[in-house]
């Protein structure tokens, strides 16, 4: 199975032209802007890998990769408030005991800062494991080499993703179904795929009742570009989904973990505790 970048600085791994080049070089992210922000200790440039391939599929790792052209925030006004007219964009806003809104989209009267309504919005990507792997590709590529079509030996970390996504989807899902408010979670399809085999959630639908959203996109290679496009909108509830999470059937067998101490005291991996304080 070919596990390599799919995008790098922005671009196909495949495509070279001259816009393509010139964002390479000065580490450019074309999503937002401004050049690339991720970071790895193993070099010294970004590392500007916004998707890899694996298999079939290119899975966005950045969540600037789903602000291409501001597709997301378009149709999430679409469907939220009917319209793109008078809403801007908050980044990063603290709720103080929750955390950070990765965005708010407020609506407000033309010429006035009175705010009408808003809603809420969580971008969701995938994760690696042997990121090393993933570095390795990145500058073999940055070097010059051919990695179309290689395997490199990194892999996708969908439970430690949904570990703590999901505890962030409850605790901000509790506070906007109070408040009486939206919040959209924008993942990508195979990711969101996942979640739903996990915790097993294969009635989940849509209901416009509903606090908790979810945005499903996917990536599809068109004309040299991968394009972000809507796949499906479903929803749930709080109280639904802490079912689901709380009935976990990943859940491993005690006698598991009993053989596993059992097996540390046989290869004494322990220190004594003594019984005397003094």
């Amino acid at each position: 199975m070919a596990k390599h970048p799919a995008e790098v600085f922005g671009h196909p791994i495949e495509t070279n032209s001259e816009e393509a080049i010139k964002d390479r070089k000065r580490h450019w992210c074309p999503f937002v802007g401004e050049r690339c922000d991720k970071k790895s200790r193993l070099i010294k440039y970004p590392m500007g890998v916004c998707s890899v391939k694996y298999g079939e599929h290119a899975i966005a790792l950045s969540p600037r990769r789903f602000r291409e052209d501001d597709i997301v925030f378009r149709d999430i006004a679409d469907h939220y408030f009917g319209a793109c007219g008078n809403i801007v964009i908050l980044k990063e806003v603290n709720l103080q005991g929750i955390g950070n809104f990765d965005f708010v989209m407020v609506k407000h009267k033309p010429l006035s800062v009175k705010v009408e309504d808003f809603v809420i919005v969580e971008l969701q990507t995938a994760q690696t494991t042997s990121t090393g792997k993933l570095v390795k590709a990145l500058k073999d590529y940055m070097k010059g080499e051919g990695i179309v079509g290689r395997t490199y030996s990194f892999g996708l970390n969908h439970a430690d993703i949904w570990k703590r996504t999901f505890t962030q989807i409850l605790n901000k899902g509790i506070v906007i179904e109070k408040w009486g408010a939206k919040i959209y979670w924008v993942v990508q399809e195979p990711i969101y795929v996942d979640f739903l085999n996990r915790y097993r959630l294969t009635q989940i639908s849509y209901n416009t009742e509903h606090s908790i959203r979810f945005a499903i996109y996917d990536l599809k290679q068109v004309d040299n570009r991968y394009h972000l496009s809507q796949t499906r909108i479903a929803s749930s509830t709080t109280k639904d989904l802490f079912a689901a999470f709380s009935s976990n059937p990943h859940i491993p067998p005690k006698d598991d973990f009993l053989a596993k101490l059992s097996g540390k005291l046989q290869e004494k991996a322990y220190s004594e505790l003594q019984s005397d304080r003094s």
